[in-house]
């Protein structure tokens, strides 16, 4: 097999996106999502112009009853080919070539590749370092891919290692503070503005994983069962490529904050305390709250807002009771570092 290593092409990309949607046609909802990974899929990198192709699926034995509809759009169907657990089809022509690399949801696979993706994509000069030793190595052995491979052994061994200590680091973003505040509101600001920050995350509202009845005695919140939810929602989101969570949640203190270190593995979280003055959580309450509901909600604000000022764990603190959401969402970035953290 000749070995060709050719320039970036910005083509690669729009090509991902265009047999993706052919696959989508195929897995539809067998599939939570659709990776480009690979050389190609690391921008400014030289690479062999092949489209590397990662569906996640819910269960990996669904995609045999689909390769037949595969071989359809010209794929070849290769079984595990030498690793377990994955489902492996190539299509050499037209080009470019497209390598499909199915793993089912959970599959550590899954996280290597988009680790490994991830921080190249976040380190120009690791990733412009790969480039110079595969167009090296491509001249070296043009007609030996098993040199070619070997010669990359090492570099891609070190930088998995680096890439997964980084990726298995999971800023938690939790936004705590009283009832009327507006954790869920700055929420989907927050959401809003990593999204254009083309950070990849997932959004778990803790009140509405505990939406749940009867409740446990002793657990009026149904904080275990949040829990719960929360721990299997990020299993998901991490086969999605989330690279931090945004949870609001009310967090009295450090036993709640463990609570959800023991369901995100690997989470850094970060606590800030929205703060805004009685008179407007009242205000907003009265808006959207009536009758038994609101009188809850007003006693409910008063009495967080006392315990959060007297005990709530320790973490940053932002005014939310004289800005829009996203002005809100700006000042939490700054004051957490959140997008250096994610650097």
């Amino acid at each position: 097999m000749r070995v060709v290593v050719t320039e970036p092409d910005a083509a690669w990309p729009r090509q991902f996106r265009m047999e993706a949607e052919r696959l989508a046609s195929v897995f539809g909802r067998h599939a939570l999502f659709i990776h480009h990974i690979g050389s190609t899929s690391v921008p400014g990198l030289a690479a062999k112009p092949v489209i590397d192709i990662l569906p996640v699926v819910r269960q990996i034995a669904a995609v045999d009853a689909l390769t037949p509809s595969l071989q359809q759009l010209g794929y070849e169907a290769m079984g595990e080919y030498g690793l377990q657990g994955r489902r492996y089809f190539r299509r050499e022509d037209p080009p470019p070539p497209c390598h499909v690399h199915v793993y089912e949801r959970g599959d550590p696979e899954i996280l290597r590749h988009l680790a490994v993706r991830d921080y190249l994509r976040a380190r120009p000069e690791a990733a412009a370092r790969y480039g110079r030793l595969k167009a090296e190595l491509a001249a070296r052995f043009p007609e030996d891919i098993e040199g070619y491979m070997d010669g990359k052994d090492a570099f891609l061994k070190r930088t998995e290692r680096d890439a997964l200590a980084w990726w298995n680091t999971v800023p938690v973003l939790v936004l705590s503070g009283p009832v009327g505040v507006g954790k869920s509101t700055v929420a989907d600001a927050l959401s809003d503005l990593l999204a254009a920050h083309g950070v990849a995350h997932a959004l778990s509202d803790l009140d509405a994983l505990s939406e749940v009845e009867p409740r446990s005695p002793g657990d009026r919140f149904a904080s275990g069962f949040a829990l719960a939810n929360l721990q299997a929602l990020f299993s998901n989101a991490r086969a999605c490529g989330a690279r931090c969570l945004i949870v609001p949640r009310v967090v009295e203190g450090e036993g709640d904050v463990a609570d959800i270190r023991s369901a995100v593995p690997g989470a850094d979280v970060l606590v800030v305390r929205l703060r805004a003055p009685l008179p407007v959580l009242e205000q907003r309450l009265r808006r959207r709250e009536q009758g038994e509901s609101l009188a809850w909600h007003l006693v409910r604000a008063a009495e967080l807002s006392a315990a959060l000022d007297r005990s709530g764990p320790p973490g940053h603190v932002v005014e939310a009771g004289d800005a829009s959401p996203e002005r809100i969402a700006r000042r939490i970035l700054d004051a957490t570092g959140l997008l250096g953290r994610l650097a």
